[in-house]
Formats: C-alpha cells, sequence, structure tokens
C-alpha cells in the first residue's frame, strides 16, 4: 500500500490512497486545551473497541478511553481536543471525523467507524496538546514510572528537580481491526505518527506461543530506551513489566492469544515555551483476539 507519512509534526497530515494516488492534504493548526493540572495517571490513552474483528461495511462503535488497567474513565471527547481519526486498510485512506460523537453530561463520547475490505485495517488517533503541571516529587514519580529519562536528566542538569514539572502533551493511538478473513501487512509498516509503536509481525499471524516483535519510532526515527508496556484490557490486572527498546528501537512481548490488549510508550523532549517545559507524547495499539 501506498500512503506518506500521517502525523507529520509540522502540523499537515498527508495520506494517499491506494489506487488514485491522489494526496489530501489538511492544514491543522495544533491549538493548546488549558486544561490545568491533570493526574499522571490519567494520561494514558487507548482506543478500545468491543470486538477486533468486524465485518466489511459494517458500522461499530468505539470509545476514547484514558487511565490504566486498575482505574479507566471515558475521555471527554471534544473537537478542540481531536486532530485527526483515520484508518489505513487494504484499499487505502479514509477518514473517520464524520463519525465522531460528543461528550455529554449524560453520555460517553466516541466514535462510529464503517471499514471497507477485507485484511487488517489500523484506526489511529492524533490528538492536539494539553497542559500538565504538577508539583515536583509528583512530576518525578511520574516521569519515573513512565521511563522519561529526558526529562529526568534535564532537571537533574538544570538542578531543577525541585520545581513544578511543566509540561505539553498530547495522543496518539492505534487499534488494529480485522475485517473477514484475509491477514494484510499493512500494520507493520509506520504511518509517520510523531511517537508510534509498530508491530513487526502482524499481532493476528502470531502461532500461539510466538513473541510479538515491534520498533518504536519517535519522530520518524527509531528510539532507544523507551519503556513499553504491555497490558491486558476489560479484565482486572495490575501494570504491566516494562520492555525497554534497544539501540534499534526494537523489543518482544509475550503473551496470551486471545483477550485484549494494549501496547503503550511514553516520550518527552524539553522545550522552550512560557508555560512547559517538556513536551510528552503518550502513544498506545490496541488489539484483541
Amino acid at each position: 500500500m501506498g500512503y506518506l507519512p500521517y502525523g507529520r509534526t509540522d502540523g499537515a497530515i498527508y495520506c494517499r490512497a491506494k489506487d488514485t494516488g491522489i494526496i489530501m492534504r489538511h492544514y491543522l493548526l495544533f491549538a493548546f486545551a488549558l486544561l490545568g493540572a491533570v493526574p499522571a495517571a490519567a494520561h494514558d490513552f487507548w482506543i478500545d473497541i468491543p470486538r477486533y474483528r468486524q465485518t466489511d461495511g459494517q458500522a461499530f462503535d468505539l470509545q476514547f478511553l484514558i487511565g490504566d488497567p486498575t482505574e479507566v474513565e471515558h475521555w471527554e471527547t471534544r473537537w478542540h481536543k481531536i486532530v485527526a481519526l483515520q484508518s489505513i486498510g487494504p484499499g487505502g485512506v479514509a477518514d473517520h471525523l464524520a463519525g465522531v460523537r460528543l461528550s455529554t453530561e449524560t453520555k460517553a463520547g466516541g466514535a462510529s467507524v464503517t471499514l471497507r475490505g477485507e485484511g487488517t485495517h489500523v484506526l489511529a488517533f492524533v490528538s492536539h496538546q494539553a497542559e500538565s503541571d504538577l508539583p515536583a516529587d509528583e512530576f518525578t514519580a511520574y516521569a519515573e514510572h513512565e521511563g522519561l529519562t529526558p526529562a529526568l536528566e534535564k532537571r537533574k542538569a538544570d538542578g531543577t528537580s525541585a520545581a513544578r514539572g511543566r509540561e505539553l502533551y498530547s495522543r496518539r493511538a492505534k487499534a488494529l481491526v480485522q475485517v473477514g478473513t484475509a491477514i494484510t501487512d499493512q500494520v507493520t509498516r509506520p504511518l509517520g505518527l510523531t511517537l508510534e509503536i509498530v508491530p513487526e509481525k502482524n499481532p493476528y499471524a502470531l502461532a500461539a506461543n510466538e513473541a510479538l516483535p515491534v520498533r518504536v519510532y519517535y519522530l520518524g526515527r527509531p528510539l532507544a530506551g523507551a519503556s513499553v508496556v504491555l497490558e491486558p484490557l476489560h479484565r482486572a490486572a495490575g501494570h504491566g513489566t516494562p520492555v525497554i527498546t534497544d539501540a534499534q528501537g526494537r523489543a518482544q512481548v509475550q503473551f496470551e492469544k486471545r483477550g485484549e490488549w494494549r501496547l503503550g510508550v511514553v516520550w518527552t523532549q524539553p522545550i522552550v515555551h512560557p508555560r512547559a517545559d517538556f513536551d510528552t507524547i503518550f502513544s498506545s495499539l490496541t488489539f484483541g483476539y
């Protein structure tokens, strides 16, 4: 399948349909949502689907969730937070923003999506940036838990470890949805997201005892030293054990080939900004059997 980088850091999203070769370019201004302090545990974000096997051309619902396996909440779905919701499948790229449902006082938000063409589809979501401002001890604990080495090293070098931790943060989420029985391999290629987890084998093609090799990319390059966590969804579980990516950005995870799973990674870099010292990206990959 031919497509150009999706979710480029210059604020433009590019995609190209396989058959037509037409390039669609959407210029999106990254507005900052002034949300105040946000608990570190609420940063984790993923696309949740009741069934990761779907029927060709049949609509299904998905939800945007935040939290961790022990405490899950619905993400407040608002237009000012959303950059893109697209799918990449055997037939090309499709936009799904028209199917987004905003949150109300009585009903959680989400989206209705229809995928066309048998094969493994990648649903991809990108959010705008928001702000977080945490007390020093909370920020340090959060950065250590998530493996945010650049933030910890920068604060230590600058002598600011006792200062409040201020960051801009945003989300990138992918979900692998199997339509029909044909296993396709576009899921093993990067989309060009700022931070993304790319399976080097289609999870739906793995043998029962086979590990899943993944590669983490940041700004288009393999990311070494990132902490990748695999956790089961929809059942009681504690935090997963981190696996650290090697010099080529690679890691392997072992799991049961049943139920639903989430892979997560977080990375940050120092920035010069009047209200933040770091730019942090949260990225996830969900799939299910």
